[in-house]
């Protein structure tokens, strides 16, 4: 029988705003607390790496985060309301959980609420969002409140520890016969997504019509246009997730490209941009460019994903 102490590390990915943490100063007292906990209550070491060039966490291709699923590492997200306004944040969250689904091991996302509580509820469209809420996240404010030295904070570390282990040792057993994948037709997998890129990219262009038009122009008008860029950047991120977990279900790499899609972000951000003055000193145009900037937002990470697959491995490679 293995002792604890003869077992491998357990590897864990922190995935955080950097900003966050420059004022909130979080990340570091909370990775040794976390580290002490898991050796002291349940034997297990823990490996924790603080920077997304470590690992290779910076490809996040197929192969890479493939292996770094089966190999039980946990990918622990920090959240925050930046969290979800930034793509690589946003892209992490999105890959790690679908091999973790496809590998039959969801549990090894695990992710913590520091602050920004109320943005996470099951009505939220945000998909991101959605994946916190259906992994019933946990909160650390009150600990973080308290300070790494108050009982709040000894509990929460212990329990989250401890929770962590948990799930790492069900990993293992689920590994040990991991799902078998479904059938994937790729080639008719990747037409459809073409043709959900041309609906996007034809949705964006006639939105920045719109909006050059009416900017300076009707102010009120611009809303509507807002709402279907914000609805067409949910649409394109959650096709580029669905598409992302059904090629890692099938294990067949892409070598897909959609050189279309490279003009479409900048164009928006060169939009909003040049609205920067307007908001400062119009509360309906800055409450109306909120809804722009979270279709941005999703154009912005659904595109990440898009992107990591063009590092995947050609055929035959």
């Amino acid at each position: 029988m293995t002792r604890f102490s003869d077992a491998p590390p357990i590897r864990c990915f922190l995935s955080y705003a950097r900003q966050d943490d420059v004022v909130m100063d979080f990340v570091a007292p909370f990775a040794t607390a976390l580290r002490h906990y898991a050796y002291a209550d349940r034997g297990r070491s823990l490996e924790i790496f603080l920077d997304r060039e470590a690992i290779g966490w910076g490809d996040l291709v197929q192969p890479t985060l493939r292996s770094a699923v089966r190999g039980t590492t946990v990918l622990i997200p920090v959240l925050t309301r930046r969290y979800f306004d930034r793509p690589y944040c946003r892209e992490e969250l999105f890959l790690f959980y679908n091999q973790a689904f496809v590998d039959g091991v969801r549990g090894l996302l695990l992710p913590v609420v520091l602050l920004g509580a109320d943005h996470l509820t099951e009505h939220n469209p945000d998909l991101a969002v959605q994946l916190v809420v259906e992994r019933q996240h946990r909160s650390v404010r009150e600990a973080w409140i308290e300070g790494p030295s108050s009982p709040a904070w000894r509990r929460t570390m212990l329990a989250l520890a401890s929770e962590l282990v948990d799930n790492v040792e069900a990993a293992e057993r689920t590994l040990l016969a991991p799902p078998v994948p479904p059938e994937v037709d790729v080639p008719a997998l990747l037409a459809r997504f073409s043709r959900d890129v041309e609906v996007v990219i034809d949705s964006c262009s006639s939105v920045v019509a719109d909006f050059q038009a009416l900017l300076g122009v009707d102010q009120a008008a611009l809303a509507p246009a807002a709402v279907r860029l914000r609805d067409a950047g949910r649409t394109f991120e959650r096709q580029a997730f669905e598409t992302d977990r059904a090629l890692r279900s099938a294990g067949v790499p892409s070598a897909a490209r959609f050189s279309e899609l490279d003009d479409l972000v900048p164009g928006v951000e060169a939009l909003l941009t040049s609205t920067h003055r307007l908001e400062a000193s119009d509360v309906p145009i800055r409450r109306t460019m909120t809804v722009f900037r979270e279709g941005l937002t999703a154009l912005r990470s659904g595109l990440r994903v898009v992107e990591s697959w063009a590092e995947w491995p050609n055929p035959g490679q």
